[in-house]
Order: structure tokens, then sequence, then C-alpha cells
């Protein structure tokens, strides 16, 4: 049994405050049955502050966040890197000329800024797109059994969410397609509205992925939105994963869209909305995407494939 040492910053405040942070709680259980442990897990101020970290090779340093984890080998020092940030970090880039960093695993994976910050552009094999999570632990598949038994469901696309002021498009939508625009509130209330539409739509918060997707995804409730840039390991298909709108070339940011991004949303949805078996294609795909990579199981066992980590044992 090879031995291992897990960085992760949390406390009380943050052990629960995202998924993310249960996920990794989950992960340090699955590697306890197949490693020897050793855990680096708590910071007083995680919730705070960031934790400054020396790693066994004693030749990399960088500060975590409590969105973030690194994994050592004890007997070589290698060690790979977890990243749930919305921008990059010390822990994403601080490592990448490093030998033995063996792999960075980047959640909100935008590839060309990643290639803007590298300094030795062969780093780039390093890095790899991961997954993304629901904003916390939410009895999704309950939300999915119920929605698949509606026979009737409101003509329009959705949202609600955080963060809206930062999602100026919100406010150009037409009321004739689109319900929503508010924040979110009680989980269960929200839940119980957006299963009742038959899209709803994704937009970027702070980064590109937003806990919306995944949390629709495992609802079974087909997204629609601007193609996405950032990539998940196994890439998002457009039209398979979810009903995809053409990207403008002077649309950076999606949530910042005037009325005219806002019109190519609405127009695709008009084309879509009475199209049941495409909507319920959609729908099945995202929903396996979900179950295969996004699910609590999922995310721990596939996140330990791509590690490569069976190699250390």
């Amino acid at each position: 049994m090879g031995s291992i040492i897990i960085r992760t910053p949390q406390n009380e405040a943050s052990s629960r405050y995202r998924y993310y942070n249960i996920f990794f709680s989950n992960f340090i259980s699955y590697l306890k049955e197949k490693f020897d442990v050793e855990e680096d897990t708590y910071f007083e101020y995680a919730n705070i502050r960031s934790y400054p970290v020396t790693l066994l090779n004693n030749d990399s340093r960088s500060d975590l966040l409590e969105c973030e984890m690194i994994i050592e080998n004890k007997e070589t020092k290698e060690f790979v890197v977890l990243s749930v940030s919305d921008s990059l970090t010390g822990a994403i880039l601080n490592h990448q000329s490093n030998p033995l960093c063996k792999k960075i695993l980047v959640a909100q994976f935008d590839e060309q800024n990643i290639k803007n910050h590298l300094r030795e552009p062969q780093n780039f094999y390093k890095y790899r797109p991961w997954i993304y999570f629901p904003s916390n632990e939410f009895d999704l598949d309950s939300k999915y059994q119920k929605r698949i038994s509606l026979s009737e469901l409101t003509d329009k696309f959705c949202f609600w969410g955080t963060s809206i002021e930062d999602r100026k498009i919100l406010s150009n939508f037409n009321e004739e397609y689109f319900s929503g625009g508010l924040p979110i509130g009680d989980f269960n209330g929200y839940s119980e509205k957006l299963i009742q539409f038959k899209v709803a739509l994704s937009i970027a918060g702070r980064a590109e992925f937003c806990y919306r997707d995944v949390e629709n995804f495992g609802m079974g409730i087909p997204i629609i939105r601007f193609e996405y840039k950032n990539k998940m390991y196994n890439h998002l298909i457009p039209n398979f994963h979810y009903v995809s709108v053409n990207r403008p070339e002077d649309l950076y940011y999606d949530r910042l869209g005037n009325k005219e991004h806002a019109e190519m949303i609405e127009n695709r949805f008009r084309e879509v909305k009475d199209d049941k078996e495409f909507l319920d294609y959609i729908s099945r795909n995202a929903r396996k995407y979900y179950e295969d990579y996004l699910s609590p199981k999922g995310s721990v066992e596939f996140t330990y494939k791509i590690l490569d980590l069976e190699t250390w044992i």
C-alpha cells in the first residue's frame, strides 16, 4: 500500500460551504481504501484566507484555497493538483516547471487563458480539464424522477441564480419566452419551480461553468446556452448534452450580452421548444453525463481514474 499526503485547507465553516468541499471529504475517504493517508486538511482560517504550503520536495510553494487540493506521493515526492477556483491561482501556476508535478486538474479549464500564463509552453501537457459540481448536497435524483413524471411543462426557458447583478443579459430577455432573473432562495422551492419548465438557461457567473449547469444535468432539465469555451475532461457536445447557440465573436462573456445576444437565445428556444423528441434527447444525454462523471459516486471514481493514482499503489 502506497503512502500519500493530502493537503486541502478546511475548517468548520468551509467543510460544507460548497459541494466541492464535500467532494474532497468523500475523495479522501475513497483514497484511504487504497493508500496509507496522512492528512494536512485543517486550517483555522480556511474560510477567510489561503493556506501556505511547502511540499515534500521543498522546491514548490504555493498558497492553497479551500477549493483546492494537492496529493503527494511520500516515496517519490511526485504530486498532483486539483482546483475548483474560478480564476488561475498559485496552486495552478506555481508548479508548472517542477518535474515532480505530474498533473494539474482545472475545473474552469480555459485553454487559451492557461497557455497565456505559462512560463514555458511545453508545460501545458500537465494541465487537464476536470469536472464541475453542484453548489451543494441536494437530492437531484428525486427531482429527476419527479420531472420525468410530468406530462405538461411551462412553455418558457428560465433562470434563477446568484450574482444576478453580474448577469446583465438577464435584463434583455422577453418575458414572453423567459421567466426568472431573480435570486434562487430556498433550493427546494427553486427546484420545484425549475423542473416544470421546458428548458433552463445556462449563463456564466464568475467563470463559465456554473453550479446551475450541473444541477440541471442531474435533474434532467435541458439547458440552452452559447457554445461553451471552457472544457470538461470529457467534452460537453453542443446539441447533444445541451441546446447550443452559436457564440458570436463579439461576445467573450455571455453574462454581459446585450439585447441582440438575448434574441439569439430566444430564437433558438423558439426553434426547439416544441420538439419534444430533441429536448428529451438532450435531457437523457445530460443526465447520463451527470451519472457517469458529476454525481457523488461518479465524480469520485472518475477523478481517481484521470489522476492515474493507480500507478502509486
